[in-house]
């Protein structure tokens, strides 16, 4: 399993984790894809998904196991699959951690290589509880910016993550710099964090750069050496 993490929202982790399992089914490993952000599960929208009809519950055991949706050739499971379109989900400790067991591990993914899975921001019990569930199988690729929040942030989770013994591959930073389609001249659109507020200053591995783009889109093709990583 490959957590895709940050410390900070907004940043195009879920972008990221849609591209790094495309690139991943590119190279023909057999690919899953698990939207473990609860509260905000973007994965659907991103594959131009979306349920519209409403949910009046969601069941967090049972024996009944959920469905893979297979997206071009990349299976996929999200909570977002069990409501509809304008409904949330309000749930934490224990109720959090049944939703997520009953994704990761009562949902039929068929015969996988890799799963990779989009995490929500922050070091919460999301993050923990996916460790504990993948039975340490599972390493890290993290996601910031060039700002210096971001990668603030982010340092917290490289710590979490440490702690609980997961390898953290490298991180991507996106929406690093804007590309005139004219003169493809570069703009820098953070102020770049000091040196040494860097998560590189912490010893992570820069495994990519992708500049940000209108469509806020991430390409397979630009993650193409992290996809070698795995």
């Amino acid at each position: 399993m490959i957590a895709v993490a940050s410390g900070k929202g907004g940043v195009g982790k879920t972008s990221v984790a849609v591209a790094l399992a495309r690139a991943l089914r590119d190279r023909g490993r057999r690919t899953g894809l698990l939207d473990a952000d609860l509260h905000g599960p973007d994965v659907p929208r991103l594959l131009g998904l979306r349920r519209d009809a409403t949910a009046r519950s969601v069941t967090l055991t049972g024996p009944r196991r959920l469905e893979a949706v297979d997206v071009d050739g990349i299976r996929v499971a999200s909570v977002g699959f069990l409501l509809g379109g304008d409904q949330g989900l309000t749930m934490a400790g224990q109720f959090a951690e049944l939703m997520l067991g009953r994704l990761l591990t009562q949902t039929d993914w068929g015969e996988l290589d890799v799963l990779v899975a989009d995490l929500p921001p922050g070091t919460g019990e999301i993050l923990q509880g996916l460790v504990q569930l993948s039975g340490g199988d599972v390493s890290a690729v993290l996601v910031v910016t060039p700002a210096e929040v971001s990668h603030l942030d982010t340092g917290r989770a490289v710590a979490v993550l440490r702690q609980a013994g997961v390898p953290i591959l490298g991180a991507v930073e996106n929406m690093s710099y804007l590309a005139c389609p004219h003169c493809g001249e570069h703009t820098a659109l953070h102020t770049p964090a000091p040196p040494d507020r860097t998560v590189w200053a912490l010893g992570i591995s820069r495994l990519a750069t992708v500049p940000f783009r209108t469509d806020a889109a991430v390409t397979a093709a630009d993650l193409a050496t992290v996809a070698d990583l795995v």
